[in-house]
């Protein structure tokens, strides 16, 4: 189930992972820490999100956001725990939930740290706007990517007023070098590094793929 929208839980992923920690556990302070791992989501009803507030998480209406994961659900977690609450991460279709999950709703999952090339091929896609191709190549493995979206804020990159509907485009493609759980590439023009864990693939890269407001990093899931 993809987790319901809210504000705070879903600023880009790229854009919150740069906030610096206003002390107090939050759902800003849990972006600080990168996942690391996987979990399945289990019990009955909804597993709300905790955040927001400096003095998250816990109990009180006031940390309680409306996006919620559902039994079954995969998510990544991260090693930021706190009160009875674990960070995680939930890639949905169109954006990344991020927040405090109470821990007891949430089963650890073996996470493979040498994936065969097998679990990396295929097509990836995180939140509409960026997809990765990963493909066999010459007995290695080669990977492609695009993003593409069409700006609507009526601003340029320096912020001053451009006009609407700006298209924003970044790629790269070449062989990726595997070192265990993680590849990366470097095209000449752009440098890429992804990390698989399990069914999630997590991309970070140097800001010089495309335009200065696009970028690949975020959490990806496999088309099917």
């Amino acid at each position: 189930m993809n987790a319901k929208p809210h504000p705070a839980a879903h600023w880009p992923l790229a854009l919150l992972l740069l906030l610096s920690s206003a002390g107090g556990a939050s759902a800003m302070d849990c972006l600080q820490s990168a996942p690391s791992g996987v979990a399945t989501v289990t019990g009955t009803g909804r597993a709300y999100f905790h955040g927001d507030a400096t003095v998250c998480p816990n109990q009180q209406a006031y940390c309680l956001n409306r996006a919620y994961v559902i039994a079954a659900d995969r998510v990544l977690t991260s090693g930021g725990s706190q009160d009875g609450f674990t960070c995680v991460f939930f890639p949905g279709k169109n954006t990344t939930t991020t927040g405090w999950i109470e821990t007891r709703r949430l089963r650890p999952e073996p996470v493979n740290p040498s994936p065969p090339s097998s679990e990396w091929v295929g097509a990836w896609n995180s939140e509409g706007v960026m997809r990765i191709e990963v493909s066999r190549d010459q007995g290695g493995l080669r990977a492609a990517g695009l993003a593409d979206w069409d700006s609507s804020d009526g601003f340029d990159d320096r912020g001053t007023v451009a006009l609407p509907g700006r298209n924003h485009h970044a790629e790269f493609s070449g062989p990726l070098n595997m070192i265990g759980d993680q590849a990366r590439l470097n095209d000449g023009a752009c440098a890429v590094e992804l990390t698989l864990l399990g069914d999630f693939l997590i991309v970070e890269d140097d800001n010089s793929c495309g335009d200065g407001n696009t970028s690949f990093r975020g959490i990806y899931r496999r088309m099917p």
